[in-house]
């Protein structure tokens, strides 16, 4: 497949090109992405396929550094010093 921007076969299909935030989940916009240019683009009537849930916390505990550590979810520390699990 060639880019439509630069007209180059530098094009990687189906990747999550931008996360929507949709009613406290992550939502995958999928797409192309052109390595020559470094542009994303639409795939076309691409289906999403999961979504990430998420969840605000006061505070990092035990339990959840374990599940974090098993990679069953991600947690994540805004600027701002809020904490978020995602799941």
């Amino acid at each position: 497949m060639r880019c439509p921007h630069c007209g180059k076969r530098s094009v990687i299909n189906h990747v999550t090109v931008r996360w929507n935030q949709v009613r406290g989940s992550f939502l995958p916009s999928r797409g192309h992405y052109c390595t020559a240019c470094k542009t994303a683009f639409a795939a076309g009537g691409a289906e999403r396929d999961f979504a990430f849930h998420s969840v605000r916390i006061d505070e990092m505990t035990d339990a959840l550094r374990r599940l974090q550590q098993s990679a069953d979810l991600i947690v994540v520390r805004h600027r701002s010093g809020t904490c978020e699990v995602l799941f």
